[in-house]
């Protein structure tokens, strides 16, 4: 087996779909110290569950799936929706930034936060008219220029991915806001992989009470149709034989046989559902 260092992001599902050979290096694999790029076509990888469904059954009305991916395995890998404040701030609520017009600068505007202030009757252009900003940058989060940081990657890790909740969690004092359910329901909604849980005290520093929020989690290992029954028959048992490695990750990596062998929607390949018949994880599935 050889580790391909710059197939991951978007670009492992097509490369896999494809049986392609690895994009040129750039500047993101650089600066994470990938120098060499491998010369040899790409077989399976591992991705987030929700970025492998989205693969397999592409975009509605635009973009056509990758139809020929295959689970081989789901690993649990759990994080969080969390939406915190500058405690200097004073907002404890998005109705105080309604009401008063505050020029709040927010990092991770995306279509989780917008579907926040569409709830509270507030438009993007508001912000930007009340002196506010969006999209603030982590690069300016970090040197305080920020008043709310919301996102899907909330984790005391620090994985590049999650080390911005770390960090500014660390740094400055922040209040947890928990939202209605109503509104982790929209959001849910928008998301395939997101279930409504509790974030628990002390999971970052300034959360100092339990909180209903919304988690996601899944890394799949994943391959095409034309990969041999018996590859991904071994392929899945050895996942298995050696899944208390992963509690040594600085994730929290989990390895659940309930679960291992779903992931919305993608098809299994064959040689792992026979592995997981046969250890009894799939009885009467």
């Amino acid at each position: 087996v050889i580790l391909c260092r710059n197939c991951n992001r978007a670009y492992g599902p097509p490369l896999v779909s494809q049986n392609a050979y690895p994009p040129p290096l750039d500047e993101v694999n650089l600066e994470d110290g990938v120098n060499m790029r491998v010369n040899a076509r790409v077989d399976f990888g591992v991705t987030s569950s929700a970025m492998l469904s989205s693969a397999y059954k592409g975009s509605p009305g635009s973009k056509e799936g990758y139809r020929n991916l295959r689970l081989i395995a789901k690993i649990e890998d759990p994080f969080y929706f969390l939406v915190a404040v500058r405690k200097e701030s004073g907002i404890s609520d998005f109705n105080q930034i309604k009401q008063k017009h505050l020029p709040v600068r927010i990092m991770g505007a995306d279509a989780n936060m917008m579907t926040i202030l569409k709830y509270y009757g507030i438009t993007s252009e508001d912000i930007e008219a009340w002196g506010g900003k969006m999209r603030v940058t982590q690069e300016e989060a970090i040197k305080g220029d920020f008043d709310i940081i919301s996102g899907f990657l909330a984790s005391p890790a620090l994985n590049p991915e999650s080390s911005s909740w770390t960090t500014l969690s660390q740094k400055f004092d922040l209040y947890f806001i928990e939202l209605p359910e109503e509104l982790l329901r929209q959001i849910a909604q928008q998301n395939i992989d997101a279930e409504i849980v509790v974030a628990q005290h002390a999971l970052l520093r300034g959360l100092n009470r339990r909180i209903k929020t919304l988690g996601r989690s899944g890394e799949s290992v994943f391959a095409r149709d034309d990969t041999p029954e018996q590859a991904a028959y071994d392929l899945a048992r050895a996942i298995d034989e050696h899944h208390g490695a992963l509690k040594w990750f600085i994730r929290v990596y989990t390895y659940d046989p309930n679960t291992v062998w779903q992931n919305f929607g993608v098809p299994l390949h064959p040689g792992a559902e026979r592995y997981y018949r046969e250890v009894g994880y799939m009885k009467g599935k």
